[in-house]
């Protein structure tokens, strides 16, 4: 009886063995890799870039009711008609659903003109439904009712294009010509036009800085003039501003020392918030120290524009000194093999230790320069080991 516990203990624990060795072959990785991939890394100086530029107050004082011609962002052209005046809201509103009609009319004849499933990307086309959609439920949610009526006309053209692209059976015959119908009537004659004195791009908003901030005071824009610069007064008759599409500029406040590193004439590049220009490429227009502050004002001069660039008057930016291309690799993975700086990479079920040149390195990663040759150097997407003990060339491991 006692034979048999000791062989029933013997047996569990041979089993509790194997389940364990299981396990640990199951979850238990000695080694870990992460695939080298390639990265651009930048040598930069965070700033917070004030806009300066020339832009032109535009004012309006007389009777009626004002319908803008020129979206707010858009380009206008020098004497180009900003806005009509009428006589009444009931003229406007007649006006901006003439304009309504011109652009459903316009969009039909397009649907019914785009019609071949064949050539038609409806996967694309069903993006563009679900993206007008979320746009619309997510102005209505946050109460932003002058863009809910856009959305829907777009989420309705969104539908209208794919099921014309499927070949449903739409017929906008009908709808077509009773929006031409409308076409007939009358149109109110504006009683005075605003126009624009410059060419540039409109802008509805002002803040303040457009007599502050101009082309022409970079030269006194120094560390005192960016700390204590105030905004003006709006007066009551100003409608928007024409921003300048020539030369504009942003001043920087940062450390003397940092100021050093830059010199008048450099070009270089600065990386933006902005969507529609995420890297902007600049001069250095000025440098303006100051006898009192141990801080300079760095003025970079640029020349690319756009509605989006119109619109703002500060924001964060980096400037880009250096950029180093390569494959990046996490830091932890270098090693040092026989005086020669590497990394272990594994190779099916080997491990090869590669010499590596580094370019860049941070806390967290570094760039090593990307050979053409493949002869036992560093390949893009070699899986590179980050964990492993007990490493060297050579060692197999299951």
């Amino acid at each position: 009886m006692k034979g048999q516990t000791v062989l029933r203990f013997f047996l569990i624990l041979l089993a509790a063995v194997f389940i364990i060795n299981q396990l640990l072959a199951v979850f238990y990785k000695p080694i870990k890799t992460e695939n080298a991939i390639y990265y651009t890394a930048c040598d930069g100086l965070d700033i917070t870039g004030v806009i300066v530029r020339n832009e032109t107050l535009i004012s309006y004082s007389g009777g009626g009711v004002m319908h803008f011609v020129v979206s707010d962002g858009n380009r206008v052209a020098k004497n180009g008609v900003i806005a009509n005046i009428y006589d009444s809201e009931a003229d406007s509103l007649k006006v901006s659903e003439r304009q309504d009609t011109e652009q459903k009319i316009a969009e039909i004849e397009e649907i019914l003109g785009y019609n071949d499933i064949d050539t038609a990307n409806l996967d694309l086309m069903k993006l563009k439904i679900d993206e007008q959609l979320n746009e619309l439920i997510k102005n209505s949610a946050s109460g932003n009712f002058y863009d809910v009526k856009n959305y829907s006309n777009e989420l309705l053209t969104a539908i209208w294009r794919r099921q014309a692209a499927m070949g449903e059976n739409t017929d906008f015959s009908a709808q077509l010509n009773s929006l031409k119908a409308k076409l007939n009537d009358s149109m109110p004659s504006p009683k005075q036009l605003i126009r624009s004195d410059k060419s540039g791009y409109f802008v509805s908003t002002t803040d303040g800085y457009e007599n502050v901030l101009t082309a022409d005071s970079i030269s006194k824009i120094t560390p005192e003039f960016l700390d204590n610069v105030k905004s003006e007064s709006k007066p009551a008759d100003v409608i928007g501003k024409i921003v300048s599409d020539y030369d504009w500029y942003i001043a920087a406040k940062v450390s003397l020392d940092e100021s050093l590193k830059f010199k008048e004439g450099e070009i270089l590049k600065l990386k933006t918030a902005v969507k529609s220009s995420p890297e902007l490429k600049v001069t250095v227009k000025r440098i303006n120290t100051s006898e009192t502050d141990e801080n300079a004002v760095i003025i970079f001069s640029c020349n690319e524009m756009n509605s989006e660039l119109a619109s703002m008057r500060s924001g964060p930016m980096t400037i880009i000194k250096d950029e180093y291309s390569g494959l990046r690799v996490p830091r932890k993975a270098l090693r040092v093999v026989d005086s020669v700086r590497g990394v272990y990479v594994l190779s099916g079920m080997q491990v090869k230790f590669v010499p590596v040149n580094m370019i860049y390195s941070n806390d967290s990663y570094i760039i090593c320069e990307k050979v053409a040759s493949e002869n036992n150097e560093l390949r893009l997407y070699d899986r590179v080991i980050v964990k492993g003990k007990k490493l060297y060339d050579g060692k197999i491991v299951g």
